[in-house]
């Protein structure tokens, strides 16, 4: 035990001691990793793990032409679940038993498709270390640590598969570098291109799926104050669970952390809350905004989580 412990703490020592690359190298990096989670054919399964909570889950991605892929995810444990991307759009797929539910997704990203389309413009946010060589699910890898430059934002270790740079191993962790949820491949199989799962229901295109959310026709909220890197990526009205009325979503991202803003029309004062969840990975504020109610969440430090809630002003 001592001995791992040993190597453990200079396993980080040496990823803390590695210099970050320069700028166009390390957007390279990022790039690589990025279409490599869209272009490549695979399929395999990975776990998730946050705290003492694991869950299995199987994926198979299709690319095809000009960019085009169809990406399945499944639940293999817990409740029956099922996501499907596309270029297009993303749909989360729930079965009770009796019938599907289906919700179309504001984020079609999922690991190992963590990275942006574009990632280059993270490097402003962002540093990049080469780290360690490792070996996952048989296959060997480089660990490539992606390390906010200020508190705004939480950090990656991701372990670029040695050949197509796909991401095997993904370490959500915090400004101390310890671990706040992991992924990783248990086996994968590259270069594939057939579905290995049996789907929840019948595949049907993502334009025959339901639309719950629809665009705002009107903004009775501004975001006045936004942290560093982030701007606005969605903005719709949709239905949530135990919500009789319609609320309405923001999404605000830097490309690699999101954050949401949920708005409900409120008939009383609202207490200013702030929390966090047991191990600090998720942070939220709900405070009063003229007649609404405003709550913010997200799996972000609490610095960037303060700054979109209290930057919220009523339009004039």
């Amino acid at each position: 035990m001592r001995a791992a412990w040993l190597l453990l703490l200079l396993c980080v020592a040496s990823a803390q001691a590695a210099q970050p690359l320069p700028q166009a190298e390390a957007a390279a990096w990022l790039q690589k990793m990025a279409d490599a989670s869209r272009r490549m054919a695979y399929e395999g399964v990975f776990v998730v793990r946050q705290g003492d909570t694991m869950q299995t889950l199987s994926i198979s991605n299709r690319p095809g032409n000009e960019n085009r892929y169809e990406n399945r995810l499944v639940a293999m444990d817990g409740n029956l679940r099922e996501v499907r991307c596309s270029q297009t759009g993303a749909v989360t797929l729930v079965s009770d038993g009796s019938q599907m539910k289906m919700e179309k997704r504001l984020n079609g990203r999922h690991f190992p498709d963590l990275l942006p389309a574009n990632p280059a413009p993270l490097t402003h946010w962002y540093e990049v270390r080469l780290g360690e060589a490792a070996r996952v699910a048989g296959l060997d890898c480089r660990n490539v640590n992606i390390v906010p430059k200020d508190a705004f934002r939480w950090g990656y270790i991701l372990c670029a598969e040695k050949g197509s740079g796909l991401p095997l191993k993904a370490v959500l962790v915090n400004a101390g570098n310890q671990p706040l949820m992991q992924y990783a491949f248990a086996e994968i199989k590259l270069g594939t291109s057939g579905y290995a799962m049996k789907p929840l229901a019948r595949p049907a295109p993502l334009s025959d799926m339901p639309e719950p959310a629809r665009p705002l026709e009107t903004e009775q909220i501004v975001a006045k104050t936004l942290p560093p890197g982030y701007t606005r990526i969605a903005a719709v009205k949709r239905h949530l669970p135990n919500m009789q009325s319609e609320v309405e979503h923001w999404v605000f991202s830097d490309g690699l952390t999101h954050i949401s803003l949920f708005l409900s029309p409120s008939n009383k004062p609202v207490d200013t809350v702030k929390g966090e969840s047991p191990r600090g990975m998720i942070h939220l504020m709900r405070r009063q905004v003229g007649e609404f109610q405003a709550t913010v969440l997200g799996d972000a430090p609490w610095p960037a989580v303060e700054t979109i809630a209290m930057g919220l002003e009523p339009r004039k």
